[in-house]
């Protein structure tokens, strides 16, 4: 049962939903999709408060367990960054999360550490390894070529093609897109929905982002988590 806004016929703007298992959600919507800030439920109890991007947790968030808390960073319904969970005792785990694997743990400093107060490393900032930007776009790849492929229709090339077109008589009618690629102004239009395209103010329009560790998978946490 959905109660709430509509728009191009779709769900579109603020709502709650829910389904006969029980699980609930109340929050934005974007083309009948969970998109935006909300919250999430499941029948026993457990909730997750925060940002979600075409239906999954994407962004920063609180997760209620019944023997624990989480708040992070998550990326396709998946922990992914920065995180600190909270056990019953009042211990903590904290630092980078991939999924339910604490790959790299943080550790308390006496006082706050800031490399402006320190000179001798500000080449970490003025010579890093390595830079990355927010701009790039993903490239979504063929596979096989499209004369190999027998399964090689048309709506693949508009899912990945801004400049085609449905024709008349097709309809779509699934929200589903897991198994979808997007085009780059679908994905442009989404972001827009939740970041609004913002810069922080201490990084100079158009400059990358330095990083300090190249491992492929803190890269991309590290992107993830300035975005």
């Amino acid at each position: 049962m959905y109660q709430g806004e509509f728009g191009l016929n779709m769900k579109l703007g603020y709502g709650k939903f829910s389904w006969p298992t029980g699980e609930s959600y109340h929050g934005q919507f974007y083309r009948d999709h969970c998109h935006g800030l909300g919250t999430y439920m499941w029948p026993d109890g457990s909730s997750f408060t925060g940002t979600f991007y075409l239906s999954h947790r994407e962004g920063y968030g609180t997760m209620y367990m019944k023997t624990r808390l989480f708040q992070g960073l998550y990326k396709a319904d998946q922990r992914f960054g920065p995180g600190v969970e909270t056990y019953p005792d009042g211990s903590q785990d904290v630092g980078l999360w991939f999924r339910e694997q604490l790959i790299k743990l943080c550790t308390q400093i006496p006082s706050g550490f800031s490399l402006l107060r320190y000179p001798e490393f500000s080449s970490f900032i003025t010579h890093s390894p390595a830079r990355i930007s927010l701009s790039e776009e993903e490239k979504t790849e063929w596979g096989l070529q499209e004369g190999q492929d027998p399964f090689f229709y048309d709506y693949k090339r508009f899912l990945l093609n801004d400049n085609l077109t449905l024709p008349p008589e097709m309809y779509v009618y699934s929200t589903n897109s897991d198994h979808l690629p997007m085009t780059s102004s679908f994905r442009k239009e989404l972001d827009a929905r939740i970041f609004l395209n913002e810069i922080p103010p201490f990084v100079e329009d158009g400059e990358p982002w330095f990083i300090i560790n190249e491992t492929p998978l803190l890269v991309k946490i590290q992107k993830q988590t300035y975005k």
